[in-house]
């Protein structure tokens, strides 16, 4: 297994897993909290929350998640095929950035004030931003390591130049 198939698992579990838990919040599991608002206050944040979001928007987040699960591994194996690269390159850095934008902003303090609720504050620190400006890194990775990245930018942007 080279780095970018490597890569490619990694990043697809960590989303996967993520788009698996927002599916069992849809069907109003509270796993791994006791009840429903303490779920809300680990994930949401936001000041005195006591509900989930709808089962809708559950599955919306879950649908993201799963598909930049599939969007890694695309990445990763695109290694491997000829097919034209560029628009799954352009969706790896749309991932990598929106990734590591939400990494960046969960660590400033008007983040915190606008979701101030305990656990999530918390968790927020330790555990959501860090693991997102990873999982942005992780597809920016990616996106450096298809072959020919590099000529494929330059051709396109050639004629803004």
């Amino acid at each position: 297994m080279n780095i970018p198939h490597a890569l490619a698992m990694v990043l697809s579990l960590i989303t996967f897993s993520i788009g698996v838990l927002h599916i069992l919040w849809a069907a109003r599991l509270t796993f791994p909290f006791r009840d429903e608002q303490a779920l809300a206050r680990a994930v949401i944040g936001r000041r005195g929350i006591e509900d989930m979001p709808r089962t809708e928007t559950c599955l919306l987040v879950a649908a993201i998640f799963i598909a930049t699960s599939a969007l890694a591994i695309a990445l990763g194996y695109a290694y491997d095929n000829a097919n034209s690269k560029l628009p799954l390159a352009f969706t790896g850095l749309f991932a990598g950035q929106v990734f590591l934008i939400r990494g960046l902003i969960g660590v400033l303090p008007a983040f915190e004030r606008a979701l101030p609720e305990q656990p999530f504050l918390r968790l927020n620190r330790q555990l959501y931003s860090p693991l997102s400006a990873a999982i942005g890194l992780g597809f920016f990775a990616l996106v450096l390591l298809l072959p020919n990245w590099g000529w494929r930018f330059k051709q396109l942007f050639s004629g803004w130049m």
